[in-house]
């Protein structure tokens, strides 16, 4: 019995489903590449060999926040053997908290010792160190003490401006005005009363999908606070 053209269609569809999602989560975004033509931000097919001669590197995030590393001379695919479910990003997060947890153990944290803030996105400016934010996200600095009212002046590193502004008593956050030129990758003097720290701004890629993504990304570059912000916000707790 031949099947009506509707139901061949939808078994078609229905084979199709499993084939896109597997190539989906084999999918993996360029952090860093020495040597070749490949851009951060940029996705790349995990699956297809990668030939690398001697001296390129290349940085490779997967779509479960695993950080793969390889190095020239090479020809092997960048996936991981076992690429974790594409949808399944609370596991990926769970076993990102558990390799964070490592690393703190093990005294692997840069950046000081810098506090959680109460929402990931916000910049501590308590500790000198890297910040991350998303794409078109309005940097909102961020105090853990906010009792008292004082000056506050931000300046790059080539002091071609400089932004002074009065820090409200109890308000632990400061929205910067949105004339305030502060571009990412650069490097700024903060300072708040007689403190001051120098801060560098990191915008995640917007090719980084998922949570479990950006905090790989965060954990990898030194936004370790931050990252750990954003477990919290999905539930989970470091031990």
């Amino acid at each position: 019995m031949v099947a009506p053209p509707l139901l061949r269609a939808a078994a078609i569809a229905l084979t199709l489903v499993p084939a896109v999602s597997a190539a989906a989560a084999l999918d993996m975004v360029v952090m860093e590449a020495r040597g070749l033509r490949l851009s951060p931000g940029q996705v790349i097919s995990g699956g297809t060999p990668l030939v690398l001669e001697a001296g390129q590197q290349v940085t490779l995030m997967s779509q479960d926040g695993r950080v793969v590393k390889l190095r020239g001379p090479s020809s092997q695919a960048p996936a991981p053997q076992n690429p974790g479910p594409q949808a399944d990003v609370q596991l990926a997060m769970r076993l990102l908290v558990t390799q964070q947890a490592a690393r703190e153990r093990a005294g692997a944290i840069r950046g000081g010792e810098s506090r959680v803030p109460p929402d990931p996105w916000l910049i501590d400016i308590g500790v000198s160190g890297v910040r991350c934010l998303p794409p078109n996200t309005a940097p909102v600095l961020w105090r853990a003490d906010g009792r008292g009212m004082a000056p506050v002046t931000i300046a790059p590193s080539d002091h071609s401006w400089r932004m002074e502004a009065q820090w409200g008593a109890g308000l632990d956050r400061l929205v910067l005005p949105s004339d305030v030129p502060l571009a990412m990758r650069g490097t700024y003097s903060v300072r708040l009363g007689a403190r001051e720290v120098s801060l560098s701004l990191v915008e995640i890629p917007s090719a980084f999908t998922n949570d479990a993504m950006r905090a790989g990304y965060m954990m990898e570059i030194g936004c370790d606070a931050q990252a750990k912000a954003l477990f919290a916000r999905a539930g989970l707790v470091m031990k």
